[in-house]
Formats: structure tokens, C-alpha cells, sequence
């Protein structure tokens, strides 16, 4: 089975790095700004065929009214599904609306599903993820399940969701020792998350969601892999964006 990271960085894009979004064979989770340049540049755009979104944050959403232009006007006539908590149709169509979309072109094959927290739809379960505004994170239980936690704070309800996973994708947003001010934001340190990878015994742990943009020289990486592999004993790594990955 093989994913692509098409972005890792956090809350804004950085000079070398998109926002957080990746390609799970036809599953895009999440598609914030990049995401559209990112999978033409794999040339694995038309592979997608159903979007994950976690929140309405513009990093992890942004994306989406691109995406879906460009499906519109290179002639997409299969469904494309877009899969989010509540107010995903009404959100991306007030979106679409105010770029002047011509909807009448769209209508045919886009389609949209809300989720509840625990609710599961075919190899998709959810869970409650602890921010600000209401999110999911995602399961995956395709052929190696994997788990993407989007933005949130600890939780047993990610422990839960992510139980013996292959991979774990965690936000890592905040540096070690500042775990009071990650949880009063509805994020995760490095640290955080692999404890959280331990706890739900998966097998590799992907740090997510960084800062790049606050440090550019990119120091700070080496920091975040120690600090999370101090508390797991699987493999934890920052991953490369554009690189094929087999699970």
C-alpha cells in the first residue's frame, strides 16, 4: 500500500513545505494550500476520489475549492466524495458560490457526506479530535490501517481510534516542554505524540503539522524525532514531502 505526503508543515506554508495533506491511494486527507500543485507535480491528481477533511482551518481546507476547479475544468465526469463533520456542504458551497463557480458544471459528480465523531463509513471510523473548532481524525482500515489525527491534544479517544495501526499520523505542532500551551490550543507536542503511539501500540509514528514557519533553518526536526522516540519504541520519523511511502 502507498502514500504520498504532498505537505507537513503547519498553520501557514513555509518556503519548502506545503500544509499538512497526503495521498492514501485514492484518499486525500486533507488539502490545504499546495495541495493542488503538490499532486500534479506526482501526477497522481486524478487518482483521487474521495477528500478527508478534518476542519475548516484554511491550512488543512483551503485547497479544496482548487481542487475541485480543477476536476471541473479538466472534465471529470466520475464522483468525487468529500467527507468532513458538519457543515462540510455548506461551508465548501458558500465557498464555491462566492469564487462564481459555475455550479451546473459541478453538479454531476460532486457529492458530499457529513460525519459524526465514532461514526464509520465504509473503511473510514472517526473520532472526536480535541480543538477549537468541531474535528475528526480519521482511521483508515484499508489493507495496513493507518490513522491521521489532524489538529488536536491528547486524547483516549485518539488512543482508541489509532489501536495497533501501522502508521500514525500525528500533530506535532508545539516543541517538547511546552505541552500546557499545546493542550490550551487544541495541538501536540512531539512528545505527546509518542505517547499516544505507545499507548495505541501502532507499529511507526509520523510527526505532522510543523512549524517551518517559525523556524526555517529546519533545526528544531531533529529535536521533535528525539523527543517523541523517547517515549516509543517504533519508528518515528518526519516525513518527505512528494516521496512515495509503502507501508
Amino acid at each position: 500500500m502507498k502514500m504520498i505526503f504532498l505537505g507537513v508543515a503547519g498553520s501557514v506554508p513555509a518556503r519548502n513545505h506545503n500544509t499538512v495533506s497526503m495521498l492514501v491511494e485514492n484518499y486525500l486527507l486533507d488539502c490545504g494550500e499546495g495541495a493542488v500543485r503538490a499532486l500534479q507535480e506526482v501526477e497522481l491528481i486524478d487518482r483521487v476520489d474521495k477528500v478527508l477533511i478534518t476542519h475548516f482551518h484554511a491550512d488543512h481546507f483551503s485547497g479544496l475549492a482548487s481542487l475541485i476547479w480543477y476536476f471541473m475544468l479538466t472534465g471529470r465526469e466520475r464522483e468525487l466524495l468529500i467527507i468532513g463533520p458538519e457543515g462540510i456542504e455548506d461551508t465548501t458551497m458558500t465557498i464555491l458560490k462566492a469564487l462564481n463557480t459555475p455550479l451546473s458544471r459541478v453538479r454531476g459528480w460532486l457529492e458530499f457526506q457529513e460525519l459524526e465523531a465514532g461514526e464509520k463509513l465504509g473503511e473510514i471510523r472517526t473520532a472526536e479530535a480535541r480543538h477549537p473548532i468541531p474535528s475528526l481524525a480519521y482511521r483508515l482500515n484499508l489493507e495496513k490501517p493507518l490513522c491521521y489525527t489532524g489538529d488536536t491534544s491528547p486524547s483516549e479517544e485518539i488512543i482508541e481510534l489509532a489501536k495497533n495501526c501501522v502508521l500514525l499520523i500525528h500533530d506535532s505542532t508545539y516543541p517538547p516542554g511546552r505541552e500546557r500551551d499545546a493542550i490550551n490550543d487544541g495541538h501536540s507536542t512531539a512528545k505527546d505524540a509518542g505517547q499516544i503511539a505507545r499507548k495505541a501500540a501502532t507499529k511507526m509514528l509520523a510527526l505532522v503539522h510543523l512549524p517551518y514557519y517559525r523556524f526555517p533553518d529546519e533545526k528544531f526536526t531533529k529535536e521533535y524525532v528525539q523527543a517523541a522516540a523517547r517515549c516509543f519504541e517504533g519508528e518515528v520519523f518526519i516525513p518527505r514531502e512528494l516521496e512515495v511511502y509503502t507501508l
